[in-house]
């Protein structure tokens, strides 16, 4: 667990108190090294170095042209063509969604989606929308519509590619989404 994560939950909060022990408790902040702090600095000047795209602390802005957001993480040309086909079935094509992969853009501003009014459905293919930071949960296969905005989260596409189960599961969150 990171340290910022640990300082989020447990927030200076006694977890465990050694009743033989009568010492204060030790801080977060007490714990950082010198040595971890640079680390953990580094390690992110190093991120963003490999992959200047990567923002730690900054959300990406959206510039979404389609009605369709797909969120999806590192995919294959096979699974893009496989993509394409889930996409005919309901009457689309990868030029009419907008697509995002999430190693390239980690971070999304929910409200700036929000706002940006350009999106009506969302399918998430393997990503949790947790993982952009956004306070949404989603169950696999089961719309959801908040804000104007129906949302589906499915597994990635390389699973529902080689299982029957997923993509009749898949087919059919497609069919009440897209009223088929």
């Amino acid at each position: 667990m990171n340290s910022i994560l640990a300082q989020y939950l447990f927030n200076k909060e006694i977890i465990y108190k050694n009743p033989s022990v009568q010492e204060a408790p030790v801080s977060i902040e007490t714990v950082m090294t010198k040595e971890s702090t640079k680390a953990i600095a580094d390690a992110r000047a190093l991120a963003v170095k490999e992959n200047p795209q990567t923002m730690v602390s900054k959300p990406a802005a959206l510039h979404l042209t389609q009605e369709v957001l797909i969120l999806a993480e590192r995919i294959s040309e096979d699974e893009k063509a496989f993509l394409g086909k889930i996409l005919s079935a309901v009457g689309l094509s990868l030029a009419q969604v907008d697509l995002i992969d999430v190693q390239v853009m980690p971070t999304i501003d929910y409200p700036s989606f929000l706002a940006q009014k350009t999106t009506s459905k969302l399918i998430s293919f393997g990503v949790g929308l947790s993982r952009l930071n956004w306070d949404v949960v989603l169950t696999p296969y089961q719309l959801k519509s908040l804000s104007g905005i129906s949302f589906l989260l499915a597994n990635n596409l390389q699973t529902i590619s080689t299982d029957t189960t997923h993509k009749k599961n898949l087919w059919a969150a497609l069919q009440v989404m897209f009223n088929k």
